[in-house]
């Protein structure tokens, strides 16, 4: 990108009392002005935009920043130029219209990159080389202030093009093919659109150059302009596309979930349990009408539980899903007298998805204690790490082959209900370890951000 002009024959015109070259300076400089409040406004339209999630627009914003001082670096230059007490403002302007205008390039550059990284890992080498080439530009440009390389400043406050600003034409030239060639290189990456937008900030400037020997340096500033509210649109249509995905994964998600939540209802409602219960109560009946009365206690406040759970669409206390667990154990240990349940809660102040730990422990007793001779124990605990709550189900009972388990004709589905609504509720985890004689455990992880209460 075209950093600075040649202006020293406009200058001097200027002194050489030509009128009609001070109408053209009030013209560059209001079109610089108004170059300007274009990218104030694209850069507060992009600020304002809080669903900018990603990488690329908030480097968008750096780089509107430096457009914005950069421009206004070159109207300070042109307004305050041949005024021997506005010396220091003349030298500001020419600054940052320098300074800024290599961070332009190093900040489209980064840009360009992390657009190019949300759809294909590529390196950022390059992008820091040009940042390195860049900065020592920019030590030019100091250094120049002392020595007059790129530009000097006469005792009347005019500014005059350096005896080496041939570095500054290189240095565009150069930026222009880098920048160039950069998105060329990314063309098979790219979108038609994309590539284009990103295209034309190169392109432009470079079209506007030919106009440097009858107007400059304003068509620059006004081509880059340009550029940059091609890919602002760009960008803009790239989150709306995002939002509109992101939309439609949640709206996936959510249907999982009520799939979900319809298929852990219904599997803890299978006949052949309401049959086993119904019989146990049938037997108290007859043996013990105090223990058949509790069992029927348990068993409406087990079936209200499950049928709540299908209208649940979020996170629970822990405690309310470990209370319909116990009530779920006891109706069990009504059933089989050989089994036995510990509890070891270190903590229960936090959230987690409903049905998600009783599952786990009805699969414990049907598929482990009950099936081994003389039944066994399940362990139901929880603890609390730095950033996750734990909750550990740990059962005596006959084990199973974890690479086989999954095509043995079992029933499975309540444990893989379990581990996505862990992960799309609450961004967690479940993990099941198991051999065959050695029991199983599983374990849930919940993160803190999301578990907590």
């Amino acid at each position: 990108m075209k950093i600075a002009f040649p202006i020293c024959d406009i200058l001097i015109a200027w002194r050489c009392g030509m009128p009609e070259f001070f109408y053209m300076r009030e013209f560059n400089v209001g079109l610089l002005v108004f170059a300007c409040l274009v990218n104030v406004t694209m850069l507060l339209g992009t600020l304002s935009n809080r669903k900018k999630n990603c990488d690329f627009m908030n480097l968008f914003s750096f780089l509107l920043l430096c457009v914005i001082i950069m421009i206004a670096g070159e109207a300070m230059l042109w307004s305050m130029t041949g005024n021997a007490h506005d010396a220091v403002l003349v030298k500001t302007g020419t600054f940052l219209s320098f300074g800024f205008g290599a961070a332009v390039n190093t900040l489209f550059v980064y840009c360009l990159v992390s657009f190019v990284r949300e759809r294909e890992a590529v390196s950022w080498r390059w992008a820091h080389l040009f940042a390195i080439f860049n900065t020592v530009f920019i030590l030019l440009v100091i250094l120049s202030f002392f020595n007059g390389m790129l530009f000097t400043f006469d005792e009347g406050g005019w500014y005059r093009d350096g005896w080496a600003y041939w570095i500054v034409n290189l240095f565009d030239f150069s930026t222009l093919l880098v920048e160039l060639a950069l998105v060329l290189s990314y063309r098979k990456i790219l979108k038609r659109k994309a590539f284009f937008a990103l295209l034309s900030f190169s392109v432009l400037p470079f079209f506007s150059m030919l106009l440097i020997p009858y107007w400059t340096p304003t068509p620059m500033y006004l081509s880059t302009t340009l550029s940059l509210v091609f890919i602002q649109l760009l960008f803009h249509g790239e989150v709306t596309r995002q939002l509109s995905e992101k939309e439609l994964l949640l709206a996936e998600m959510e249907r999982q979930l009520a799939d979900s939540r319809i298929s852990m209802a219904l599997s803890q409602l299978k006949p052949h349990f309401l049959y086993n219960v119904l019989n146990s109560i049938y037997y108290l009946c007859g043996k013990d009408s105090e223990r058949a009365q509790e069992a029927v206690s348990y068993f409406s406040d087990y079936l209200r539980n499950n049928m709540s759970s299908i209208e649940i669409k979020k996170m629970i206390p822990f405690a309310e899903e470990l209370s319909h667990t116990e009530t779920y154990l006891k109706l069990e240990m009504i059933r089989f007298r050989n089994l036995s349940v510990e509890y070891d809660i270190k903590t229960s102040s936090f959230m987690c998805p409903p049905l998600s730990l009783q599952p786990l422990v009805e699969n414990a007793v049907k598929h482990g204690v009950s099936k081994k001779r003389g039944g066994g124990s399940v362990t139901i605990s929880t603890e609390e790490t730095p950033d996750s709550y734990v909750v550990s189900v740990k059962d005596t009972g006959v084990g199973f082959d974890p690479e086989h388990y999954r095509d043995d004709g079992k029933v499975h589905i309540g444990m893989e209900n379990v581990r996505e609504r862990i992960e799309n509720m609450a961004g967690g985890t479940l993990k099941v370890t198991s051999a065959p004689g050695e029991g199983c455990l599983a374990v849930i992880t919940l993160p803190k951000k999301e578990g907590s209460i």
